[in-house]
């Protein structure tokens, strides 16, 4: 058998090419095995993020349990060097594989995503967890429910609905990041006017203002309630006078 004589590989002696990948444009010589009149040219390992599906949709969910708030698809999209429709493809494939089986749950809040637990796991969660913030105080409830029903809005309008000053409670709830001056009203004097802030949005887990419950609806469950509550008390005192009327007086009295 003739030994094989090893030679300086150039195109002239190159008679076929066999390539799986494409060699972009490095020299022969440094992407080829040399055979005798044939160059196999060996693939090119690519650098940088696989772009299958599957691979985008575990490195969002790794995004998203190491974020500290909610994401948006601009925001993915730009990490990920992938378009808006990808983020959301693999947005909807995430939020199936979450809602198969899974103590996480994949929300919109504010404009974006986040991960988070599922309701019925509170109480495991809360065994070692410290509350992350104070709960806010009934007036300070009261009169942010006023500016995300009613933004934007002054706080004189707020305390004609309160009937009380609300000085303090709107530097709290400033304070906290829920609310924001929104500019001034054209009138008299011209007061500042408040609206939400997308803190606020998150810490109620709403996706925008119009998830806010219908408050028309609230103020009738709100009566009928009321309405239960006095129809019960009423048959409760004619069961009871009608008990005394039918009872025997006790001898002697």
């Amino acid at each position: 058998m003739t030994e094989r004589r090893e030679e300086e590989v150039s195109l002239s002696h190159v008679t076929d090419i066999i390539s799986a990948e494409p060699v972009s444009e490095a020299p022969v010589s440094e992407v080829a095995d040399v055979e005798s009149g044939v160059v196999v040219a060996q693939p090119i390992v690519e650098t940088g993020l696989d772009r299958s599906k599957s691979e985008i949709v575990n490195a969002l969910e790794c995004m998203l349990f190491v974020s500290t708030g909610p994401l948006n698809t601009a925001q993915l999209a730009e990490a990920l060097q992938v378009g808006p429709t990808e983020i959301e493809e693999a947005m909807a494939a995430l939020e199936t594989r979450l809602d198969s089986g899974s103590g996480l749950q994949l929300m919109r809040v504010a404009g974006g995503f986040q991960l988070c637990t599922r309701p019925e796991y509170a109480d495991y969660c809360a065994a070692i967890l410290q509350p992350a913030r104070k709960k806010l105080s009934r007036a300070a409830l009261e009169t942010l429910a006023i500016i995300a029903y009613r933004q934007p809005c002054t706080q004189p309008e707020v305390e004609a609905v309160r009937g009380v000053s609300v000085d303090g409670v709107i530097k709290t709830l400033i304070d906290r990041g829920l609310i924001k001056e929104a500019g001034r009203k054209h009138t008299p004097g011209r007061p500042i006017l408040y609206a939400t802030t997308p803190e606020f949005l998150e810490y109620f887990g709403l996706n925008d203002i119009s998830e806010l419950p219908d408050i028309d609806a609230l103020a009738v469950d709100e009566v009928r309630a009321l309405e239960a509550q006095r129809e019960m008390f009423r048959q409760t005192v004619e069961k009871n006078e009608g008990d005394g009327e039918d009872g025997e007086t006790p001898s002697g009295q």
